[in-house]
């Protein structure tokens, strides 16, 4: 992605939640009005046995840097890649848990720092420069090729025939409010048993 020129942004803002590091976003006035800014500062490292490996915020960094999209789309992309990371190395990618809300898999951090988007399309003004070690860009570019053609709505959809959203979401009416925590470990041998790789 080319490096924006002339980006002026209309406020600026440090936020902080819980766990995750500290980040710089900013709405950016301009033509299109739907911009995130982001910022390229140098984050620690995070232990991934306790936390995650990378933060929320740098996967959905990566996959923001293939192309404008809709929140939603951007929730279930970083839901497969933690799913997948899961099933097939055994850790966790993300400091981030999913919740089985009403539309699919939804990590609560990057819902709240996108939520302002409602449905119109998340772009990026700026260039992305993430440390992601290359194993892991390996799994991101694995989910970009084999999800990254569907609309948001065609995700929810895949998601809601899928065991750990279901399972999450037992009891609970289709349209009924729902923050249990998608199980790690039915991700892993969900996703696992429906691997058709080498």
């Amino acid at each position: 992605m080319n490096e924006a020129q002339n980006i002026r942004p209309n406020t600026t803002a440090g936020t902080c939640n819980n766990a995750y590091y500290p980040y710089v976003t900013s709405a950016v006035s301009t033509d299109t009005p739907n911009y995130v800014l982001l910022s390229t500062k140098e984050m620690p490292d995070v232990s991934p046995e306790n936390t995650g490996k990378y933060s929320v915020f740098d996967i959905a960094n990566w996959f923001l840097s293939k192309g404008e999209m809709t929140h939603k789309k951007l929730q279930k992309l970083c839901y497969y890649a933690q799913a997948w990371c899961y099933a097939l190395k055994g850790y966790r990618l993300e400091d981030t848990d999913y919740q089985a809300w009403i539309h699919g898999p939804v990590s609560p951090a990057l819902w709240e720092r996108f939520k302002s988007f409602a449905y119109d399309p998340i772009k990026i003004k700026g260039t992305v420069r993430l440390r992601i070690a290359p194993e892991d860009e390996a799994l991101l570019n694995d989910v970009w090729d084999t999800y990254g053609e569907n609309t948001g709505n065609a995700l929810e959809t895949l998601t809601h025939r899928e065991l750990p959203w279901i399972e999450a979401r037992r009891g609970y009416e289709p349209d009924e409010r729902c923050t249990v925590v998608i199980s790690p470990d039915t991700m892993a041998s969900y996703y696992k048993s429906i691997y058709s790789g080498d």
